[in-house]
């Protein structure tokens, strides 16, 4: 969100929020989201430096296929997908994730 290249804990948890689905409950809505960022920041942050990287999302997902899955309809069908990773790991992508849009 701020380019540096990474997405942080702060970062991810204001993502989440903003594209929650607000539920009447008596619980505290901000304690799901932390939850869940702290489950990927576990799963993810190969570095554990607090921050997911480029790198950080490439080795969780070449280790983990159903990581892929649970960003559900934003990604590309299979076909896609498989040469995405295919021309990841060939070296035929480079990504700079500082040219984004937050």
């Amino acid at each position: 969100m701020n380019n540096d290249g990474y997405i942080s804990r702060e970062e991810m948890f204001q993502m989440l929020k903003n594209s929650m689905v607000k539920q009447t409950t008596e619980e505290d809505p901000d304690e799901g989201i932390k939850d869940i960022v702290e489950l990927v920041l576990k799963k993810m942050d190969h570095d554990h430096d607090n921050r997911l990287s480029m790198d950080d999302f490439m080795k969780s997902v070449k280790e983990e296929d159903l990581l892929l899955e649970a960003f559900g309809p934003c990604l590309p069908d299979t076909k896609y997908r498989e040469k995405f990773l295919a021309d990841l790991e060939t070296g035929n992508i480079h990504m700079d994730i500082s040219q984004a849009k937050s």
